[in-house]
């Protein structure tokens, strides 16, 4: 949230959500949970779970979204496989089981959606990122041919030096404006993280911290939207062991 959702290029075990390409980069294994408070509504809250396990040459994820309440949720689990194709490529894939409840009377329907990520880096100051979601626009409803929708990000990262770097990215909904995201982060000092960033589609402004301390990582963000106020994230990760050669 802090750098404004641009993070199609980003390597942590968030990449079970952003993108499942960059998952080939991560040597230890690691756990994350994060809360999203969507303008302050408790009705708009996102709960997300994500584990990330190298495993040989390949690295295995999975990740969990709750969002809404009894009224309305939206829930996701998705597995993920990525593998790490060079010195300078990353490549994944990653199948979700989705799920959209409408309180007692419509009630819930589901289906599989398909992502892909794709990572290169072709120098040690530049990174550059693809994610393309829901290909085969999988169908949600019957009525009305209702489809999950497909988006795509492109999006690079720019090291000036080891305490700061930018994220710009291009975001395509299939039924949005396209959304361009940038943000900066800047580290003053060993152990904490300054981001600031900015969304063009809703006009939305974003800013945060973030503190490493050995192999725990603690990240918050807000976000102003000019036409639906504030909102809050925070989120926990902590990584351990290192990657199996077997």
């Amino acid at each position: 949230m802090a750098l404004g959702g641009a993070t199609v290029t980003h390597t942590d075990v968030w990449a079970t959500t952003n993108n499942p390409g960059a998952l080939g980069l991560l040597n230890q294994y690691a756990f994350a949970i994060g809360y999203e408070n969507r303008f302050f509504l408790p009705e708009a809250g996102l709960k997300s779970l994500a584990v990330a396990m190298p495993l040989g040459q390949a690295t295995v994820g999975l990740v969990g979204h709750s969002y809404g309440y009894a009224g309305y949720a939206d829930n996701r689990i998705g597995l993920s496989y990525a593998r790490k194709l060079s010195d300078y490529v990353s490549l994944g894939a990653q199948l979700n089981y989705v799920q959209a409840r409408i309180g007692d009377v419509y009630g819930s329907r589901s289906t599989l959606v398909a992502e892909i990520g794709l990572l290169v880096m072709p120098t040690d100051k530049i990174r550059i990122g693809a994610h393309l979601y829901n290909p085969t626009r999988s169908r949600l409803a019957d009525f009305d041919d209702e489809r999950i929708p497909t988006s795509l990000r492109l999006g690079g990262q720019y090291f000036f030096s080891e305490i700061v770097n930018l994220s710009i990215e291009l975001d395509k909904d299939t039924d949005l404006p396209l959304n361009i995201k940038s943000g900066i982060e800047y580290r003053p000092a060993e152990p904490i993280f300054l981001r600031i960033g900015f969304a063009t589609a809703q006009s939305n402004f974003a800013f945060g911290v973030g503190y490493a301390w050995k192999a725990l990582k603690a990240d918050v963000g807000a976000s102003w939207n000019q036409n639906l106020g504030y909102s809050s994230a925070l989120s926990v990760q902590y990584a351990f062991g290192k990657r199996s050669k077997k």
